[in-house]
């Protein structure tokens, strides 16, 4: 990250604190979409996995490899200082989040 960008994040999304205000030198950005299903998609998968027996690893190979969802808005892209990263709270702190996706 170049300094003009490293700028745009300098400021936690949700604390509004700096990002290196608890010491530590290091932050997250974190991108936020949202996605809508496409129904009649999702039927035409389904209708040909259920040509192919129920198999839809086959179905997904042979079919014509579609998009399954729209954007349902822009994304967003959060900045996220690092006492905010593993505080905890209601939801799931970001750190917890970000180590689940790396599992996949």
């Amino acid at each position: 990250m170049k300094e003009r960008e490293l700028r745009l994040h300098a400021t936690c999304s949700l604390c509004k604190e700096k990002i290196g205000h608890a010491g530590v030198p290091l932050f997250w950005t974190v991108r936020i979409e949202r996605h809508a299903i496409d129904m009649q998609a999702m039927q035409r998968q389904t209708g040909l996995a259920m040509m192919f027996g129920g198999n839809g690893a086959l179905a997904a190979a042979m079919g014509p490899d579609e998009e399954m969802t729209t954007p349902a808005q822009e994304p967003v892209t959060l900045t996220v200082c690092n006492l905010c990263a593993v505080a905890e709270s209601s939801a799931a702190p970001i750190a917890v989040m970000a180590a689940l996706g790396s599992e996949r």
